[in-house]
């Protein structure tokens, strides 16, 4: 099983010049999770890439948090669609 890492929200914002704010928000629409611990927050580092591309999507092209929410969604059903078609054509193969 993965070891899960977490990193904290203050020292990441420092770090990457994104607001709390940000992720505050991002945490309201279910975006990303926190895990609270002995009053400090902090992120899942798996989702680190998730947060900057919804950052450059919300800060670049002006995409609003519902608007991230959808975008999201969607990727989400891409890849579960890729996957299923993946699967699909390895069992073709196997009647070819």
């Amino acid at each position: 099983m993965a070891q899960e890492k977490y990193i904290l929200v203050k020292h990441y914002c420092k770090v990457s010049k994104i607001e709390d704010s940000f992720l505050n928000r991002l945490h309201e629409f279910g975006l990303i999770t926190f895990k609270e611990q002995q009053n400090d927050i902090y992120i899942d580092e798996q989702d680190i890439s998730e947060i900057e591309r919804m950052f450059r999507l919300h800060h670049d092209l002006g995409i609003n948090f519902e608007g991230l929410d959808a975008i999201k969604e969607m990727l989400a059903r891409i890849q579960q669609l890729e996957e299923e078609l993946n699967y699909l054509q390895k069992k073709l193969r196997l009647y070819e």
